[in-house]
């Protein structure tokens, strides 16, 4: 009977030491789960870098002579590399390509202005333009500097920035269009001179040239927005750039078309850019997609 007695005591000890150590492995595996329901946020990456390329609207305006310009349709493509000092705020930068091919038209201008021809005598030349059309192509590098907000809503991640985009020109050419008319008027004996091509007088004569672009280099304004969608590493994601349009981008003549205004042979004046003769400004926007390492 003792001996009974002692393996039921023995068995109940020892079900009640099991149990115990059931009940502590639990309480340590609650006190665990516990811990990590108050663990902080995970840590963010503090650098990241990567891949965009779109397209957008745009149009490069000229004050001059009611120029009307035509919104065009311009890409390009590059890279950023982003760094975050704090989880919400970033500071962003990098390198694009840009491909744009804009267009522009000036319906009728004319002037007077006085000079001296090749002959040393005074002459008023009286200057008219017409059917003027323009297509200027251009090919940029421009180097973004922003500053940029971060918010999130779970595992989604939404952006707001701003900033000042640098624009260089690696190429910049026209083509441009249009009657012209150069008139001499010699007051002192009452003589209008109006097809001397050699002396550079003409009457509506259709013209078709093409040359360079005189392209200064500037800083353009920008605001922004964007969506990364959720990911483990890669992310996906897409933003809408505004261009504010405050930037003239080339060097100006003295005044409008005065390449073609004096009496050198017709074959050697040239009208230079449109967008040399007014202050311009290139506004729009641009939609990118791109992927985030």
């Amino acid at each position: 009977m003792k001996n009974i007695l002692y393996i039921v005591f023995s068995c109940l000890l020892f079900t009640t030491m099991v149990s115990a150590q059931n009940v502590s492995t639990a309480g340590q595996e609650t006190s665990s789960s516990k811990s990590k329901e108050i663990k902080p946020d995970k840590r963010y990456k503090k650098v990241y870098w990567g891949l965009k390329a779109g397209g957008g609207q745009m149009m490069w305006e000229n004050d001059f002579n009611n120029y009307e310009a035509l919104t065009v349709m311009p890409l390009n493509f590059g890279f950023f590399i982003e760094y975050r000092p704090i989880k919400y705020v970033a500071i962003e930068t990098g390198a694009s390509y840009f491909m744009g091919s804009f267009e522009g038209s000036i319906d009728a201008y004319s002037t007077t202005q006085n000079g001296v021809d090749s002959e040393g005598d005074n002459v008023e030349y009286r200057f008219a333009s017409s059917d003027m059309v323009e297509t200027q192509d251009l090919t940029l590098l421009n180097v973004p500097i922003a500053l940029k907000l971060n918010a999130f809503a779970g595992n989604w991640e939404f952006f707001a920035k701003g900033g000042m985009e640098y624009r260089h020109a690696l190429t910049a050419s026209y083509n441009s269009s249009g009657l012209m008319t150069n008139h001499g008027y010699y007051a002192q004996w009452d003589l209008l001179v109006d097809n001397l091509y050699q002396q550079g007088f003409y009457s509506n004569r259709y013209t078709n040239e093409s040359g360079d672009i005189t392209w200064t280099d500037t800083f353009e304004p920008f605001v922004g927005g964007g969506i990364v969608f959720p990911s483990r590493k890669t992310s996906f994601f897409i933003e809408g750039i505004y261009y504010l349009g405050s930037g003239d981008f080339t060097e100006k003549q003295t005044s409008p078309f005065v390449n073609r205004i004096n009496n050198a042979p017709i074959s050697e004046l040239s009208s230079g850019s449109l967008m040399e003769m007014g202050t311009t400004k290139m506004s729009g926007f641009m939609v990118n997609i791109g992927l985030r390492f």
